[in-house]
């Protein structure tokens, strides 16, 4: 037995197909950029650059995708070290084991955001609770939290 339709049925079934095909499309069309929080209301973070800041292309990436494209980078690396140096060791020591702060090279979070990058830049960025504070505020860039980062997965053993 043959089924037929209307010109509206048509049209109808149509636009279910249209629909169908658009809610098939693979998730690599649909942009999924990291919502960044903070690490003591999670209230969504302002990441509006401070004065001077330019957004390069490695913070761009990590917003989007959450990786860190430092990672494992010599020129990185070595620029983390020096941003330690001049803004962590003071609390965490040079070797990052802990002092006043946390240490940050063992599996111990004081903050539970602090086991992935995402959690570490959100804490660098805009600080967290006991004196750990917002770095941002100090004029350290995303682009060198990122380094800071990168430098501390180098001293973990």
């Amino acid at each position: 037995m043959r089924q037929t339709y209307s010109r509206s049925s048509a049209s109808f079934y149509t636009a279910i197909l249209a629909t169908a095909a658009v809610l098939t499309l693979p998730a690599t069309s649909v942009r999924a950029d990291v919502e960044f929080r903070h690490a003591l209301d999670d209230s969504v973070l302002d990441l509006s650059p401070i004065k001077g800041e330019e957004i390069t292309e490695a913070v761009k990436s990590f917003r989007k995708d959450g990786v860190n494209p430092y990672n494992g980078n010599a020129d990185a690396l070595a620029a983390g070290k020096a941003l330690f140096e001049e803004n962590c060791q003071a609390c965490h020591h040079a070797d990052a084991t802990g002092g006043m702060g946390p240490s940050l090279v063992d599996d111990v979070f004081v903050n539970s955001r602090a086991n992935t990058d995402i959690g570490m830049f959100e804490i660098i960025h805009s600080g967290a609770s006991g004196a750990m504070r917002s770095f941002s505020q100090r004029g350290v860039t995303q682009d060198q939290i990122l380094k800071i980062i990168s430098y501390i997965h180098s001293l973990k053993k």
